[in-house]
């Protein structure tokens, strides 16, 4: 640490002794900067603050007629773009600063340096400040002018361009969908029209509904037919009992014989109301209680003597009775049998349906969900079309996007720059700075001895002893004297940076002022 205190001390007592290069390079800096400074052009700002209103009192009253867009989003997006190349062409065209340009480069150069200079800031309240800056003032101001206008302009014409496209992709599938819905339409009714008799409503719905009722029915038949068919044997059995020859019978009391048949159309019709009601019905009670009262009695007729004499066939009721029901009960198995033939028939014919019934269903059910989804995408998108146009009438009322204009741009009286007190203060640091670097380079290409240590390791041989420098007061005065005046100089340079800075504007006018003088 001691080492390099002592390296640093003697590299600054070696810049000490060209202090007087330093100075007058520090004075030369000073003058240059200051000159430069005092003699920059002045700058007159002009800005202008607008406030984009998007809380239109139609947002409410159009909520879920009418799209919303997001206005504030818009104008920060525009106002992020807003420096294009184009725009910044017309705010060049309107402020007259490309008459300064002759070429493509020089045009080139003076929208570069607009892009540069025009400052758009601020978003907080939807508050935006537009600000430029330039040697003339009303120059100045009618570049705050065209960007405001600009801004404006396009706003409106943003939301209004964004909802003509809209429309107009709307308006376009809509109708493109208006020819797939006709389409599908036709398609469906074709189809319908083709497979007549196949369809869901047309009876192909309830196929195994129908199938398996008409199988119900086909057993019903043939247990009925079973059932006739055993009292067609049962009635054979007794009439070939009856022709078996036998010389002595027993002759049945004719009663009990009409009581059985008025059993049996009891119990038919018995039968005939327990397929159409309940057990509880009054009819099948009081039908039940006559079958009840005809068997007592037909049990108590039966009871009664029986009178045996030789069978009589061909005269006997009896046997013409037992005749007469066997043609009927044949009658009656043909008739079943014929039935049964219809219904078997019938449920050939819908098992050899039951494949084009399946392919109708399967392809009416793909006809069907391509026409929904085509008609309610159709539905959807003149739904989407009605909310878009009454979006773009809201848009065109321009009650959506307001601009208030809170400071408009003023052509300023005074000069807002460039801010010469700072330069001048950051002057003085350079200037010094400078001043000191270049002694220090003096320094470093004129060396010299501050210390025996370092001539020694510099020569590599021992130093003996040194003899220091012994001045007269004369020489001392005089040393103390350069000093002073070279502090006085330095204090000098300070203070006139200083009161420069203090009287920056005044001191550029008097500057420019002489320099328009000049003869050059």
């Amino acid at each position: 640490m001691h080492e390099l205190f002592s390296f640093i001390l003697g590299e600054l007592r070696g810049t000490w002794r060209f202090r007087w290069y330093a100075l007058v390079v520090a004075w030369l800096v000073a003058i240059a900067g200051a000159y430069a400074v005092l003699t920059m052009p002045d700058e007159y700002q002009v800005q202008a603050r607008v406030q984009v209103d998007t809380d239109s009192m139609l947002g409410p009253l159009l909520d879920g007629l009418a799209v919303a867009p997001n206005m504030g989003a818009r104008v920060q997006a525009l106002t992020n773009t807003l420096l294009n190349r184009d725009n910044l062409e017309r705010i060049a065209h309107e402020s007259d600063m490309m008459l300064r340009a002759s070429t493509t480069a020089d045009e080139q150069r003076v929208l570069d340096g607009l892009a540069r200079s025009i400052n758009i800031s601020g978003a907080r309240g939807n508050v935006y400040r537009i600000s430029h800056a330039s040697g003339t003032p009303e120059t100045s101001r009618q570049i705050v002018q065209s960007v405001l206008d600009i801004l404006m302009e396009q706003a409106h014409g943003m939301t209004r361009a964004d909802s003509a496209l809209a429309t107009g992709f709307l308006e376009r599938q809509v109708s493109e969908y208006e020819d797939r819905l006709r389409t599908a339409e036709q398609r469906l009714a074709n189809f319908k029209r083709e497979n007549v008799g196949l369809l869901p409503d047309q009876g192909g719905r309830d196929y195994y509904q129908r199938l398996r009722g008409a199988e119900e029915t086909l057993e019903e038949l043939q247990e009925e037919l079973r059932t006739v068919e055993n009292r067609r044997n049962a009635l054979r059995q007794e009439i070939t009992q009856m022709e078996s020859g036998q010389q002595t019978r027993e002759v049945a009391n004719p009663r009990v014989a009409t009581l059985d048949e008025q059993i049996r159309q009891s119990r038919e019709r018995l039968d005939d109301l327990l397929l159409r009601y309940t057990d509880a019905h009054p009819d099948v009670v009081a039908m039940r209680a006559q079958i009840e009262r005809q068997e007592q009695e037909r049990e108590a007729v039966a009871n009664e003597p029986v009178p045996v004499e030789r069978e009589q066939l061909s005269n006997n009721p009896i046997y013409q009775e037992l005749q007469i029901r066997l043609n009927e009960q044949n009658s009656e198995i043909a008739a079943l049998e014929t039935r049964v033939q219809d219904q078997e028939r019938r449920i050939r014919n819908l098992l050899e349906q039951v494949d084009d019934i399946t392919r109708v269903e399967t392809q009416l059910a793909d006809l069907t969900r391509d026409y929904n989804v085509t008609r309610e995408r159709y539905q959807t998108l003149l739904g989407r079309l009605s909310t878009a146009q009454m979006s773009t009438q809201a848009d065109e009322s321009g009650t959506q996007l307001q601009f208030r204009l809170l400071d408009p741009p003023i052509t300023p009286e005074e000069p807002s720059g460039p801010p010469r007190d700072l330069y001048l203060m950051v002057l003085l640091p350079v200037s010094l700075g400078i001043g000191g670097g270049f002694a220090f380079f003096i320094h470093q290409i004129r060396p010299v001895f501050q210390s025996r240590r370092l001539l020694a390791e510099v020569t590599g041989r021992p130093v003996l002893g040194s003899v220091s420098l012994v001045m007269s007061r004369t020489q001392r005065g005089l040393k103390f004297g350069a000093v002073a005046v070279f502090g006085t100089a330095v204090l000098v340079l300070v203070a006139a940076i200083l009161a420069g800075s203090l009287y920056a504007d005044l001191g550029a006018e008097y500057a420019q002022l002489a320099m328009r003088r000049l003869p050059f």
